[in-house]
């Protein structure tokens, strides 16, 4: 398995569908939903045609990476992003702080550093060493050579290694999702109060879920209910006009087999290519889940 850098757009307010793009293979879904290796994530803001929208981005480490390696992926990150200039620099500035904030976290608080963009992969770079600092002269000896190129006392480090793409979703310089988050509210209850709907907190056997449209909302849009990253029942959304709301059952499987546990709901749109798979556009939660 191979460390994924994964970029999920939750808008604040609509934004134009970009581009359709091929779904993510097997592959790539398991591993976006099994991600209990090492693991960074943060959240950026940005506003686009005057507009705040909100990216996840998610890092995850192959199974049985060492915490060394681990260190290695995040720096080779930090690298990449640096590299896109086809990202924003406000975008940029707050992917490259996390970063160096986790490395921070970890003591590794010096760093090189990325900008990447859409859903891909980054392999584990190994960060080459400088080689050992001439020894100190004195000062008449210093100042004299102080015209001599600051290059001259450094050698020239090799490149990084190119990412490898994990679908193709978008390559390097493309950062937004092909598909906005639809602006729509979650609210819950229960069989036994079915009209009595306040925030979600808690998930039950006997939840009922109001899905109301922000905005209109356009057909091909579903909710997927995920159990500790698995896959527990999926819910096709009818195409709703802004202000109107559907009621949705949480689907059964859900509590299948478990007593106590927790669930995530993501957000699925159909593409434009109808061949192409569901994208996940979006991620709420997680919920206490009391079966």
């Amino acid at each position: 398995m191979i460390p994924l850098l994964f970029l999920a757009l939750a808008s604040a307010a609509p934004a134009p569908p970009a581009a359709a793009a091929d779904a993510p293979t097997p592959a790539m879904e398991k591993l976006l939903q099994d991600c209990d290796a090492h693991k960074f994530e943060t959240v950026v803001e940005v506003t686009i045609d005057g507009k705040p929208h909100q990216s996840k981005v998610k890092l995850c480490g192959t199974k049985g990476q060492t915490d060394a390696a681990w260190v290695n992926t995040l720096k080779d990150a930090i690298a990449k992003v640096k590299a896109n200039d086809q990202m924003s620099p406000e975008m940029r500035g707050q992917i490259v702080t996390a970063l160096d904030a986790e490395l921070a976290r970890l003591g590794h608080a010096d760093t090189l550093a990325l900008v990447t963009s859409g859903s891909i992969m980054a392999k584990p770079a190994t960060t080459p060493t400088l080689p050992p600092p001439r020894l100190s002269l004195p000062a008449r000896t210093q100042i004299a050579q102080s015209a001599r190129p600051l290059a001259d006392d450094y050698t020239s480090l090799p490149p990084l290694p190119a990412p490898k793409l994990a679908a193709s979703t978008g390559v390097i310089g493309s950062v937004l999702p092909s598909l906005p988050a639809p602006r729509m509210t979650i609210q819950c209850a229960t069989t036994d109060d079915p009209d009595n709907f306040i925030r979600c907190g808690t998930l039950r056997f006997n939840s009922v879920l109001m899905v109301r449209a922000d905005e209109p909302l356009p057909g091909g849009t579903s909710l997927r209910f995920m159990r500790r990253g698995d896959a527990r029942g999926q819910v096709q959304l009818a195409q709703l006009r802004s202000g109107q709301s559907a009621r949705v059952l949480l689907p059964h499987r859900v509590c299948d087999g478990v007593v106590h546990s927790a669930v995530e709901i993501e957000i699925l749109r159909k593409p434009a290519n109808r061949n192409a798979a569901d994208q996940v556009v979006d991620t709420l939660g997680p919920y206490d889940l009391r079966c």
